[in-house]
């Protein structure tokens, strides 16, 4: 404490467990020694004065950083790369921009250093070095002469999961003995089996410990990363799971199936569901979310599609002002049992800079930008224009 805020606060201890308050062998009378004594013993001792001066102010002008979805009306779009292939990855490593391209997978931990790759006509799996594509190593038959269609990696990178035609996922423990561009081992873990289809998208998430798995069969299953079972099934979709992801903060688990974007909670439940495009082509292709920091306004999300635009939602909770006027029961012909959805995802803002359908998307940590590839190999970065408009946003 400094000075006497505890007692200013009422906050302050009985005065005989402060240390130097009694001299105890001072105490003459028996009894009153023993009562001292045993107001010691029972509460022990409060520590004595920790600090000698006041703590130093809280700063008022540390700057918040903008939600780059929550302000998407001012986001200027610029295009920073061309690349030769489709983009379906989008990583930022530091001030670096990573991107690879269709069966193609950005290693945690070691994004700058090495990839992993798949649907070779051996249907083997390849990990590569990502600045020289150079080959480090070759793992055949991993499921059993299918095509793998997809894999993800958990963020130690210690885990691979990969998809294939036969409808498995498989999980490998990986092994490097010699750096991280040294050749890896592949050890099977468990085939996981729940699916009637190809696989079409997976995600990891270690900090939720769960496997997200989607398919051509219209279904979302959720694995645990530790026990590798079957946790649950979402209810099934009307078309094909197109992308999953999962807020490592919220654990809130996004999925995109045809034009249908839904947002469900650790535990399956379905928060909100919305039909994002009079268009039935229009389908989703690519799914993102904010996870800077749980005392940020989190419930915003970004869809990439097939018309090339990008949109911004946010969850609204039912009970708001904004959304007495709507409808609040439609589940778009999901099968929920029954249940309502506690919130609306609300549409506030359409992006249009691509001509080419939006494979990838990423929001910096910093949340400086949105990026967004297309499969023509554009990558644009979305970002707030200059320090006015800022200041101007921050006041208004």
């Amino acid at each position: 404490m400094f000075r006497q805020a505890a007692e200013e606060a009422v906050n302050v201890f009985y005065h005989y467990t402060y240390e130097g308050s009694v001299d105890i062998d001072a105490v003459t009378n028996p009894a009153m020694k023993a009562s001292i004594l045993a107001q010691i013993n029972h509460f022990g001792q409060t520590p004595k004065q920790l600090f000698q001066r006041a703590h130093p102010k809280r700063r008022k002008d540390k700057k918040v950083p903008f939600n780059p979805l929550k302000y998407s009306h001012y986001l200027v779009p610029h295009e920073i790369r061309k690349s030769a292939s489709s983009i379906a990855q989008i990583v930022t490593l530091n001030d670096k921009i990573l991107m690879v391209g269709p069966n193609n997978l950005l290693k945690p931990r070691a994004y700058a250093a090495t990839y992993v790759a798949w649907g070779f006509p051996d249907r083997s799996l390849r990990y590569m070095s990502y600045d020289q594509d150079k080959l480090l190593s070759t793992h055949e038959n991993l499921h059993g002469g299918n095509q793998i269609r997809c894999a993800s990696a958990s963020h130690d990178g210690q885990v691979l999961v990969t998809g294939a035609d036969d409808g498995l996922v498989c999980v490998w423990r990986v092994s490097s003995y010699n750096g991280p561009r040294a050749p890896r081992t592949l050890q099977l873990e468990k085939s996981l089996s729940a699916h009637s289809a190809k696989i079409t998208c997976l995600h990891i998430c270690q900090r939720y410990m769960v496997i997200i798995s989607g398919a051509d069969d219209c279904t979302v299953v959720l694995w645990d990363l530790s026990s590798l079972v079957f946790i649950r099934q979402l209810p099934v979709f009307s078309s094909p799971v197109s992308a999953i992801h999962m807020n490592e903060l919220t654990g809130e688990i996004v999925t995109a199936a045809g034009i249908m974007l839904a947002v469900w909670s650790v535990n399956g439940d379905c928060l909100s569901v919305v039909n994002t495009s009079q268009l039935p082509s229009d389908f989703i292709l690519s799914v993102a979310t904010c996870s800077f920091s749980d005392w940020l306004e989190i419930n915003w999300y970004v869809s990439g599609h097939q018309s090339g635009t990008v949109k911004v939602w946010q969850m609204v909770h039912n009970s708001s002002e904004c959304m007495q006027t709507q409808s609040q029961s439609q589940t778009f012909g999901l099968g929920l049992g029954g249940h309502v959805p506690e919130y609306t995802l609300v549409l506030r803002k359409v992006l249009r800079g691509h001509k080419h359908s939006v494979t990838a998307l990423h929001i910096t940590s910093d949340l400086k930008q949105l990026l967004s590839g297309d499969s023509g190999g554009h990558l644009i970065s979305w970002t707030l224009p200059d320090e006015s408009l800022r200041s101007s946003i921050k006041r208004g």
